[in-house]
């Protein structure tokens, strides 16, 4: 695996299409110190019994990322929601005043939950929310909530790392378009491989073992292996629903059956 670290600007200009939405990064352009995206907080509790957790991450222009969640309803709320609030709006502090946000299945009320990764919605742009509160309505008490403070809208990311392995493996760029795609620029591959999966894991050196299996080339996840990248063609991958960029180290190109790493790059952390 290439050792260097990210990019903090791309060589030149660069022009993608990732599900018909365009990206245009200029050569001098600075990319959030670093990293796609920023670690927002965690929850920090107001109501010990509601035994609240999770760390929240810029996500999208209207999207956050919410991450380990869990969330102990009290026996006596009966409406949990998610709020946020606006910056310069009434509601200063994390108050009943927010506006409600739906969860990952599409429902206002909150249950009980642990380890959940998901995506969040917002109402409003996320460089204009002040805080994002767990709030219990039925007694008009937050339960725990998370400030945002200097928050940026993420942008596109070139890692200054690209694939070059086994298996005349190769590519140009590869950039984190936003926390749940990742595109790979001209990327080639022989196809010998007999279970070869796009993977993202935590573990060195890299192996499927606790590893998540990431989309092929045409958005499915449920496939048996990658094809010939021959010529070479621009790859995009996308992680699970439940699954992000935030959550890993490396993304590589690896074979289940003979466990063989082909290659990886190092993905960037808030």
């Amino acid at each position: 695996m290439a050792t260097t670290k990210l990019a903090v600007g791309l060589l030149a200009v660069l022009f993608l299409t990732v599900n018909g939405a365009s990206y245009v990064q200029n050569a001098d352009e600075e990319y959030n110190k670093n990293f796609y995206g920023q670690k927002i907080g965690t929850f920090v509790q107001d109501v010990p019994l509601a035994d609240i957790r999770g760390e929240v991450f810029a996500a999208a222009d209207r999207a956050i990322w919410v991450q380990k969640f869990r969330l102990n309803v009290p026996s006596d709320c009966t409406s949990v929601v998610f709020l946020v609030g606006e910056k310069g709006g009434a509601a200063v502090q994390p108050d009943g005043g927010g506006v409600p946000v739906k969860d990952n299945k599409n429902s206002i009320e909150l249950a009980s939950v642990d380890n959940a990764n998901f995506t969040l919605n917002l109402p409003i742009e996320l460089e204009d929310v002040a805080w994002l509160s767990v709030y219990c309505r039925n007694t008009n008490e937050t339960l725990a909530s998370v400030v945002f403070n200097d928050v940026e809208t993420p942008t596109p990311l070139e890692l200054n790392e690209v694939f070059k392995g086994e298996h005349r493996v190769e590519s140009e760029r590869v950039v984190i378009v936003d926390h749940q795609t990742v595109f790979i620029q001209n990327l080639q591959y022989d196809g010998q491989g007999p279970a070869t999966w796009f993977i993202a894991g935590n573990v060195l050196p890299v192996t499927s073992n606790g590893a998540t299996k990431l989309s092929n080339q045409d958005g499915v996840f449920d496939y048996g292996t990658l094809p010939s990248y021959l010529p070479a063609r621009n790859v995009t991958v996308q992680f699970p629903r439940d699954a992000s960029v935030f959550e890993f180290d490396w993304l590589s190109l690896y074979c289940t059956q003979i466990h063989l790493n082909f290659d990886d790059v190092k993905l960037p952390t808030p």
